[in-house]
């Protein structure tokens, strides 16, 4: 009995685990700085409507974080099974953004299942969302690559009058122990 009082009371406190701000209503209520602190943190579908709801906004970056450093990896590889039978009337061009696409998809099902047909390759992403988010990831890479430039001098030995070696620094003294 005591045993079954206690898986029941984890039962609940793991289901309870599940209720953090999820919904699509709840992510929408947060403001942007809370969405970029959920982004680090979130994991799987939590982590797809995060995504949806900066993209909606316009947010793409927020310092070394930006959409798609986790998710992009998906693009283009099928990771759900879709059937061709869509009980849904709603298309691509029904959307402002691919964004709002994907929130779309996220609210009706996605990305297990897809009514409207917007995940055709089974990625998880609707739309061009996935194009978006590849883009932004591959911007955001060669970015951090192109800021850190490394600066290669070549050093030149000297021989001194005595036959000791030395280079000559940045600030122009000499280093004995250089070469």
């Amino acid at each position: 009995m005591k045993l079954a009082v206690i898986s029941f009371v984890l039962v609940l406190a793991i289901s309870g685990c599940d209720r953090s701000p999820g919904s699509e209503s709840d992510i929408s209520s947060l403001s942007t700085s809370e969405l970029w602190r959920a982004h680090g943190v979130a994991q799987a579908r939590r982590l797809a409507l995060v995504e949806a709801e900066l993209g909606q906004r316009g947010e793409f970056s927020s310092g070394a974080d930006y959409l798609g450093k986790t998710t992009g990896a998906a693009f283009g590889r099928q990771i759900y099974s879709r059937q061709t039978a869509m009980t849904d009337t709603k298309n691509c061009s029904d959307f402002s953004s691919a964004a709002s696409a994907q929130q779309y998809f996220l609210a009706h099902g996605g990305p297990a299942e897809d009514p409207s047909g917007l995940d055709r390759d089974g990625d998880g992403l609707a739309c061009e969302w996935g194009t978006s988010l590849r883009a932004n990831a591959t911007h955001h890479v060669s970015a951090a690559r192109a800021a850190t430039t490394h600066f290669s001098y070549a050093s030149r030995c000297y021989v001194g009058p005595r036959g000791g070696t030395y280079t000559i620094t940045a600030s122009g003294r000499k280093n004995y122990g250089g070469c």
